[in-house]
């Protein structure tokens, strides 16, 4: 038996053959070489069995092929939101990464050509360039770079505002939802008039422009609301005609609760509507002509352009909003505004000139005032065609009610028909002393901006209208005012010491015929009465002296048929003088 063959068959003990020292000393050197051998046999077979299982396990990681838990990333894709824009706008990019469970689904972003900025976040990233061109945005698996995904996005240069770009989205059937209508040079078409109805928001975004067919209208019902949104003088709403030769319809509120508010808008070309709103750019309803103002339109720097007829109508006491500014009507072929009388005072700040008639028209029922009222400077007159104006509450109400005027205000006042005069306008009550009503005018002008109260019609004459009764009028005052071509037949009779054979005929007539309200002395000053077809001034008001108290003094009286005021009546038993009469001019 050879000494290996003796080795591997002891049963782990050696056994050696005995001969001389040297040999032996060989042989325990060679048997410590072959356990050493052994030990290394060992391990390199368990290492190996151990890969050869893991192996056919499925285990550890990598991006080959195979099944259990190895990564497989297939591919990556990437879309763009939007795909075309301005530059300046910004798009978002998201990447979706196709792949198994195990494996990531980050990645990494670039974008060509340069030029552009690209912002990563996650799996989603946004990109912005103010150069025109088409950029590639590209997302990469963080788990296989070798698997990508791009789109595109086309920049391009932004347009002048209130230049169409090219896109264009119809409207062509009424709106009972919210939306929005996109701006940035979007026409948005409205070949025929639309609704928005019920709680519905239409919001035109800035620099869109809204073509109208001809004679199409948006109607603004219910609780809904048009908004547009432009936000400065570059950065505009337009409503224009679809045709340049085809006037649009109206925007035109219909209801109380419905609201059309615009800001930074330029309505341009329209008023194709007819009937009884006298073709305007705008026109809004209240609730109705014995309600309290409506506040229905909003304007923040609007500018309405060239309308068939008036800028603007306010019917059934439809008003603006009281922050409501900067509205500029011109080129209207007819008057600039057409609204009720309580509506009157709701106009905003502006410019109302250049149009065929520079004035503001009060339209019926009536022009009655029952409640509070301040009208406002707006640089145009005021035309009021009635034979009876009456400022005082309404039904059973006593609460006094005041029409302030403010510096520059004119009221025109032309005949309610060819052959009879322009308005009586009264001031409160009479018959019912101590509880008379009250209706109070406060017109306190300046010497560079009076106040004025005249005829309305194109040639002026004394008595084109009757005048201001201050029937019961506590607490009014009237300085640098002027008061002309009044005078004409009252209807009054009073027992007051007036010339004899004279009517109660003035521009001018103060007094209940009792005694709750006699004026104060003060009650006029700085002010001018010209032209009058009868007196300055009739005193009806009761009081123990027959000239007391006299309004005349600082005022000025010119070109009147009769004495600047008549003396007032004397409260009883006194009686008139033996020589009934007046003041001189």
């Amino acid at each position: 038996m050879s000494k290996i063959a003796a080795w591997a068959s002891g049963r782990g003990r050696t056994r050696v053959a005995a001969g001389p020292a040297p040999d032996r000393k060989r042989q325990q050197g060679a048997v410590y070489l072959l356990r050493l051998v052994g030990r290394w046999l060992a391990l390199f077979t368990s290492t190996v069995l151990a890969v050869v299982v893991l192996s056919s396990c499925g285990g550890g990681g990598g991006t080959g092929g195979g099944g259990g838990n190895t990564c497989t990333v297939t591919g990556v894709t990437v879309s763009a939101n939007p795909s075309t824009m301005t530059t300046g706008a910004t798009s978002t990019f998201t990447a979706t990464v196709n792949a198994n469970a195990s494996c990531s689904g980050a990645v990494t972003w670039s974008a060509t050509p340069a030029g552009g900025t690209l912002t990563p976040s996650g799996n989603t990233a946004t990109f912005m360039s103010t150069t025109p061109g088409t950029y590639s945005v590209t997302a990469s698996s963080s788990a296989d770079a070798t698997k990508t995904g791009s789109a595109s996005v086309t920049v391009t240069g932004t347009v002048a505002c209130g230049t169409p770009n090219g896109t264009v989205v119809n409207h062509a059937a009424n709106i009972t939802a919210s939306e929005t209508w996109a701006g940035e040079g979007v026409t948005h078409m409205v070949p025929t008039s639309i609704g928005i109805n019920g709680s519905a928001i239409v919001t035109v975004q800035p620099c869109a422009l809204v073509a109208l067919g001809q004679g199409a209208s948006i109607s603004v019902n219910a609780n809904a609301k048009l908004l547009a949104a432009g936000t400065s003088n570059t950065r505009f709403v337009s409503f224009l005609r679809a045709d340049i030769n085809q006037p649009w319809g109206i925007l035109r509120g219909t209801s109380a609760t419905s609201l059309i508010e615009l800001h930074w808008t330029l309505l341009q070309g329209g008023g194709a509507f007819g009937g009884q709103y006298n073709n305007p750019g705008i026109a809004v309803a209240g609730a109705s002509y014995s309600s309290p103002p409506a506040p229905v339109l909003k304007v923040d720097n609007v500018i309405i352009e060239s309308p068939q007829g008036v800028g603007v109508y306010l019917d059934a006491n439809a008003a603006f909003t009281a922050d409501s500014t900067g509205l500029l009507i011109t080129g209207a072929s007819g008057y600039a505004v057409m609204t009720t009388m309580m509506a009157l005072g709701s106009l905003p700040s502006g410019t109302y000139t250049g149009n065929g008639i520079d004035e503001i028209f009060i339209i019926g029922p009536n022009a009655n005032v029952f409640g509070d009222l301040t009208i406002h400077d707006r640089g145009i007159p005021v035309r009021i065609q009635t034979g009876s104006l009456r400022v005082a509450p309404a039904g059973t109400s006593t609460t006094p009610v005041t029409l302030t005027l403010e510096p520059g205000v004119v009221l025109k006042f032309p005949k309610s028909s060819p052959t009879t005069p322009g308005a009586r306008v009264i001031f409160g009550s009479n018959g019912n002393s101590p509880n008379n009503v009250v209706g109070v005018l406060n017109a306190i002008g300046t010497p560079a901006k009076p106040i004025i109260f005249t005829s309305g019609e194109a040639v002026p004459a004394p008595g084109d209208w009757v005048g201001l009764w201050l029937n019961t009028a506590s607490g009014s005052r009237l300085d640098n005012v002027v008061i002309s071509y009044a005078g004409a037949f009252s209807g009054i009779v009073s027992n007051n010491c007036r010339p004899n054979n004279t009517p109660d005929d003035a521009a001018l007539i103060v007094g209940d015929f009792e005694t709750q309200y006699v004026p104060p002395a003060n009650l006029i000053t700085n002010s001018r009465i010209d032209n009058s077809a009868s007196y300055g001034i009739d005193a009806i008001w009761q009081s123990g002296f027959f000239n007391d108290p006299n309004l005349t003094a600082s005022n000025v009286f010119q070109n009147n048929a009769r004495c600047a005021q008549t003396y007032n009546a004397v409260t009883p038993p006194g009686i008139c003088p033996v020589q009934r009469g007046c003041t001189a001019n």
